[in-house]
């Protein structure tokens, strides 16, 4: 064989070779509607906690080490912050209630970010005499380790309708 064969034959080969190579696994198609149920989960745990009062539970197992939360007006960052602030809440009205809801949860096709939209009830005195008040909640969760974590959690409050405008 001649010089300029080999390299042909070696080209050819190389060709070949290329062509039947597997082609690289593609990443496993993420299941959105079993991700959008754990966050639905991941929620109605820390719901759980929040009616036990479990400040420090919340804290550690639900929150992003840099979350948000933005509420009427009040900032916390912080998973020290929310736990402080949740603490002094459950001191200044203990028979306060929270219920909330989800009415929609959207992941991303990634598959490691997702938020949930909702409602609450908040009742300051429980059965006593001051008005529960309802709102409306955005929460954005992050997937971290495998595990759906808060990392910014915003609400409102609802007015009540104006009479005068009745």
């Amino acid at each position: 064989m001649t010089g300029r064969t080999t390299i042909l034959i070696a080209a050819a080969c190389a060709a070949l070779a290329t062509g039947c190579a597997k082609p690289a696994p593609e990443a496993p198609m993420v299941d959105l509607a079993a991700e959008a149920q754990a966050v639905r989960d991941r929620s109605a745990a820390w719901l759980q906690m929040a009616q036990a009062r479990d400040a420090a539970s919340i804290a550690s197992g639900i929150y992003t080490s840099d979350a948000v939360s933005l509420f009427d007006g009040k900032i916390l960052k912080g998973p020290g912050a929310m736990q402080a602030d949740m603490e002094a809440g459950a001191a200044a009205m203990p028979n306060s209630t929270i219920t909330w809801s989800t009415s929609d949860v959207k992941v991303a096709a990634s598959g490691d970010l997702a938020y949930e939209l909702g409602t609450f009830t908040f009742d300051p005195d429980g059965a006593d005499s001051k008005p529960a008040t309802n709102g409306e909640f955005v929460t954005v969760w992050s997937k971290v380790d495998g595990t759906w974590r808060a990392a910014v959690d915003a609400g409102a409050m609802m007015k009540a309708p104006d009479a005068t405008t009745q």
